[in-house]
C-alpha cells in the first residue's frame, strides 16, 4: 500500500467497526468492489475508497458515528460542514491534508477521505426517469459552480451562478437534492441507485445485485462487497478480468497538497 492508501484503509477499518456497532449494512463499491474482488485489496493505481450504505441505514450511520469514532476522523456532509457541495459524505483523518485542486478554495476539511455513497430507489417509468434526470442536471450545475476550475470555458459558463450567488449556498440545494433523490425508496424499488458517483445510468444496478451482500477480503480486513459482485463490476466496468491500458491506470483525484503526517489545517490559509 502507498502511504496515502494506508491512511485511506485505517478509515475503512474505523468505518466497518462502526457498521458492526450499529449492526449496519454497508457495501464496498466502485473501484474497492473491483479491488476486493480482483485485487483482495486496492486495485494497485487507485486513490480513494468507496463504500455505500442503503439510505435509511446511511441517515442513521451520520447521526450516530460521530459518537463512535476516534476524535480525530470528521464525518463530513452538508450538514456537518456547511460549504461541501456534495450529496455524499466522507469520512475525513483531521491530522492529514489532502487539499483537491478543485475544491482547495473551499472552507471544508480537507483530511485524507474515504467517500460513502447513499443508496436510493429509482422510478419505474420512463417519464417519472427522465424527468427525475432533468432535475438532477440542474442541481448538479448548481452544485459544480462551488468548484474551482482553471478552464476558461467552464469559468464562463458557472459565471452567471456565481453571480447570484449559487456556489455560496450549496447546503440548501444539497438538501433540496437529497430530498428529491431519496423521495423513491429503496425498499420499495427493484433499482438502487448511487447518484453520489455521478456517472451516469452504470451507478444504477438491479437491487438483487445488492442483496445482502457476502464477505470479501480487502488488504487483510473481512468487508462486505455486493451478493452479485462480478455482476455489478461487469456492468459498471465491463470485463473485469482485463486490465486497463497503462496510460489509464492511474488515479482519478487531482490534489494540491498531499500529506500523511501534518493536518490541512497547517495549509489551508496558504
Amino acid at each position: 500500500m502507498t502511504e496515502l492508501q494506508k491512511k485511506e484503509f485505517e478509515l475503512l477499518k474505523a468505518f466497518c467497526d462502526v457498521c458492526e456497532k450499529l449492526e449496519i449494512r454497508y457495501y464496498l463499491v466502485c473501484g474497492s468492489a473491483l479491488g476486493a474482488v480482483k485485487y483482495i485489496g486496492f486495485i494497485p493505481w487507485d486513490d480513494d475508497v468507496d463504500v455505500a450504505l442503503l439510505r435509511d441505514d446511511y441517515e442513521e450511520f451520520l447521526k450516530k458515528a460521530p459518537s463512535l469514532l476516534p476524535r480525530n476522523i470528521f464525518v463530513q456532509d452538508y450538514r456537518s460542514d456547511p460549504e461541501f457541495p456534495a450529496i455524499f459524505a466522507k469520512l475525513r483523518n483531521s491530522e492529514t491534508a489532502y487539499i483537491e485542486k478543485s475544491a482547495s478554495r473551499l472552507n471544508i476539511n480537507h483530511g485524507i477521505y474515504i467517500d460513502i455513497f447513499p443508496l436510493d430507489g429509482y422510478p419505474e417509468k420512463k417519464a417519472e426517469q427522465r424527468k427525475l434526470e432533468f432535475k438532477k442536471k440542474i442541481y448538479k450545475r448548481l452544485l459544480s459552480s462551488a468548484f474551482y476550475t482553471e478552464n476558461s470555458l467552464k469559468k464562463l459558463m458557472y459565471l452567471p451562478l456565481k453571480i447570484i450567488g449559487a456556489n455560496k449556498n450549496t447546503a440548501k440545494t444539497v438538501k433540496k437534492y437529497t430530498d428529491m433523490i431519496s423521495s423513491y425508496s429503496a425498499e420499495n424499488s427493484t433499482v438502487l441507485a448511487n447518484h453520489g458517483n455521478w456517472q451516469g445510468t452504470l451507478d444504477y444496478s438491479p437491487k438483487e445485485f445488492f442483496g445482502k451482500g457476502r464477505y470479501a477480503e480487502f488488504e487483510g480486513l473481512r468487508v462486505i462487497v455486493p451478493e452479485m459482485a462480478e455482476e455489478y463490476l461487469e456492468r459498471k466496468y465491463g470485463d473485469i478480468k482485463k486490465n486497463p491500458p497503462k496510460e489509464k491506470q492511474a488515479g482519478h483525484h487531482y490534489y494540491s497538497v498531499m500529506d500523511t503526517e501534518k493536518p490541512y489545517t497547517e495549509y489551508v490559509n496558504k
